[in-house]
């Protein structure tokens, strides 16, 4: 059913395998959200899974396993070099690869240990547009980010990226959350208090276990600034009596969350309520018509979503074939672009007809736009010429944050850490970027899903 109020997640980044008080902090939580009635999505590092069956603790491995919502949440975490680190160095075909070798060892342990993992978090700054094309192929089709460490922008909806459903939703917590219990409790309940009224917008809420009986966070205290240590330690400790408060307040909190006006929710049970990336019937003359008036990005129409190459595919094909109205599926982006400088706004019919011949031979061929010019034009210029007016910026672009926004200086990256390339190639699948649709909403509008 579609959300009659604000949709909350609670989602866990299970992840210090050196701390074994982090394993009972685990417990005492997912006790705490079983007390409250509250569905939880728990992100699990391979190497956590791992040490939990080392150091015996075979009733956390039981409870994650009965868990609806079980993530996967890297295989190392924050060893160097993490992921962004080795695939910003490498070329994006070869970053997909290399993500997928590295993190199957993870993946499987998982899998082994408590059950396949339906969604991916990155590990702390490590957003990455590689997964995108890997996590299929590791058996995962969601990527469950957040408004701190994504690459795009905070999003009060699911959207798809390509072939993947992205959240990017706000994070509603003080930050940090659980190194500040219990002195911050008030602050977090009023935060989501103030959320109750924002009917159909999806937040989160974002909490490591580790947090509840630390000082500090375990890979601050090992890898911070590119560090390497010849011997890794267990995060600093609070004491005894410090971590029972925190875990105090922390089942104060989740009793808190039960009785606000908010649909609470898990990454599984969103996703299942979501339909699939299917065609759709596009109206041109409709679809013309909205890329005059809004430009060229997520595109809202009478019969559904539509991506930015959806839209000019579409385009293109209607003036090859001449028809009013066709079904149009998932195309992929350029295997290569960046976004023209100067691009030309103007040109002759023909033209436009021999950019449009060329873009519907190339995604026939190949399932995505082309990366060179087609008849002398970018594919900026072309949905000019196919539009017949200027299409202006490219409104994709704008959900992707400015260098300046991301989280470079994530305090496990080297020193200065900049992987422009990720950015660019984030930049590149913004063509592929649509809001996700809820089965319901289909439904009520009189389509299957």
């Amino acid at each position: 059913m579609l959300p009659l109020s604000a949709l909350g997640f609670i989602r866990f980044d299970v992840e210090d395998f050196l701390t074994p008080e982090s394993d009972e902090a685990l417990v005492r939580m997912i006790a705490s959200m079983h007390r409250a009635g509250l569905p939880g999505s728990y992100g699990l590092v391979g190497k956590k899974v791992l040490a939990l069956k080392e150091r015996g603790r075979l009733d956390a491995l039981e409870l994650l396993r009965s868990e609806r919502a079980i993530g996967f949440h890297s295989w190392s975490h924050s060893e160097h070099p993490t992921l962004a680190e080795e695939l910003c160095q490498l070329p994006y075909e070869d970053g997909v690869r290399r993500f997928i070798d590295r993190e199957r060892p993870g993946v499987e342990a998982v899998t082994r240990l408590v059950k396949p993992p339906r969604y991916f978090t990155q590990p702390g700054g490590n957003w990455v547009p590689e997964a995108l094309e890997a996590l299929p192929a590791l058996g995962m089709n969601v990527f469950f980010t957040d408004s701190f460490n994504s690459y795009i922008e905070d999003l009060t909806a699911p959207y798809w990226l390509g072939e993947v459903l992205h959240l990017s939703f706000p994070v509603v917590n003080p930050r940090p959350f659980g190194l500040g219990l219990p002195g911050n409790l008030n602050k977090a309940v009023k935060l989501v208090e103030e959320w109750q009224e924002r009917t159909g917008d999806a937040f989160m809420v974002m909490l490591h276990p580790t947090e509840l009986v630390s000082r500090e966070f375990w890979d601050a205290a090992n890898f911070s600034r590119g560090r390497v240590p010849e011997r890794l330690k267990p995060a600093p400790l609070r004491t005894r009596d410090e971590q029972e408060q925190a875990l105090k307040a922390f089942d104060d909190y989740c009793q808190a969350m039960s009785r606000l006006a908010i649909e609470w929710c898990d990454a599984e049970t969103l996703a299942s309520r979501i339909a699939p990336r299917e065609p759709i019937r596009v109206n041109i003359a409709e679809l013309a018509r909205a890329v005059r008036q809004q430009g060229l990005g997520p595109m809202e129409l009478t019969t559904g979503t539509l991506s930015a190459a959806e839209a000019l595919y579409a385009l293109a094909r209607g003036l090859v074939t001449g028809r009013d109205a066709m079904d149009v599926g998932y195309i992929g982006a350029p295997e290569h672009w960046q976004e023209a400088v100067s691009p030309i706004v103007t040109t002759s019919q023909d033209r436009a007809r021999t950019f449009a011949f060329g873009v519907v031979k190339a995604v026939d061929a190949t399932g995505r736009l082309p990366s060179e010019p087609t008849a002398g034009l970018t594919l900026e210029a072309g949905v000019s010429a196919l539009i017949g007016k200027p299409v202006g910026r490219l409104r994709f672009l704008d959900y992707i944050k400015p260098q300046k926004r991301l989280h470079w200086d994530w305090p496990i990256f080297p020193d200065p850490f900049r992987p422009v390339r990720l950015w660019q190639d984030a930049r590149r699948l913004g063509w592929t970027m649509k809001r996700a649709q809820f089965r319901d909403e289909l439904r009520n509008n009189g389509k299957e899903a």
